[in-house]
């Protein structure tokens, strides 16, 4: 479920000092409601925030181990785009805790990914009381600092936020953001227009959506094709996302908003 999060985040107008907090359902196709999640965006003057949280839910969580996940992108708001600082992801079940923090020096062009992992492993070791192998569990820690072996001013999250900026010229825009999987690929962001926004429409459930973006993380073979929808209101919010990506190997996916609410932004940034 988290890979599909990390393309989704809120694109609410925010005024001066302001946030909000959207709560969407994630669904399959073919099991309902697998899990939930929180989208929190805020902006102080020429800085941003935005915290993402989902959590499974019945059969998935039994079957992923209570999985939870946190993504942080933290950043600032230049001529009208918002630039990465800092990109974070929290990943815990019940054997791993993750942390994946990745820093961003934009005058060397470089990020620089701090990788701090806790897990429960499961070692084999021969008894001499009992004369035969026994499995012990361990806890193991894993410290990682690395640089990346490409520069993105943008993360997983704060991309999507840069959509209205990196389509204002229309066509198909490759970026490569920071953050988006273990291992970085590519994303292909188009809006759908004319007969093909018409199709794209008709792909959602969720009332009031007025236009689509298209994200893909792979090249389509065919125009009828696509990875990610994601459908927004005519405030230029998120209300669903639809995706066929390869990673929901037993259905189609579908994220439906729940209700959203004002949040304190000075709150947002102490967090």
């Amino acid at each position: 479920m988290k890979t599909f999060l990390l393309l989704l985040s809120t694109a609410l107008f925010l005024f001066g000092s302001d946030a909000v907090t959207t709560r969407y359902k994630v669904k399959l196709s073919l099991f309902g409601t697998v899990g939930e999640a929180k989208i929190t965006i805020a902006e102080r003057g020429d800085e941003y925030r935005m915290i993402v949280e989902d959590y499974a839910t019945g059969l998935a969580a039994k079957i992923s181990g209570n999985e939870r996940d946190r993504m942080v992108s933290s950043g600032r708001i230049v001529d009208g785009r918002y630039i990465s600082d800092r990109f974070e992801l929290f990943q815990r079940n019940d054997s791993t805790v993750e942390t994946n923090r990745y820093f961003f020096d934009h005058e060397a062009k470089t990020v620089t990914r701090i990788q701090d992992k806790n897990e429960t492993v499961t070692e084999r070791e021969f008894d001499i009381m009992s004369m035969g192998i026994k499995e012990i569990k361990k806890k193991k820690r894993t410290q990682k600092t690395k640089p990346l072996d490409f520069y993105s001013p943008y993360d997983a999250l704060s991309v999507v936020l840069n959509v209205p900026k990196l389509l204002e010229h229309g066509g198909r825009v490759e970026i490569k953001p920071v953050g988006l999987a273990k291992k970085e690929r590519k994303l292909y962001i188009s809006k759908p227009e004319g007969e093909a926004l018409t199709v794209a429409l008709e792909q959602f459930d969720y009332p009031g959506i007025v236009t689509a973006v298209q994200l893909d993380s792979y090249e389509l073979k065919s125009d009828d094709e696509y990875g990610v929808l994601i459908g927004y209101n005519s405030r230029g919010g998120i209300d669903e996302v639809v995706t066929k990506e390869t990673y929901f190997l037993i259905g189609y996916g579908r994220i439906e908003k729940m209700d959203e609410i004002r949040v304190d932004a000075d709150e947002i940034f102490s967090q």
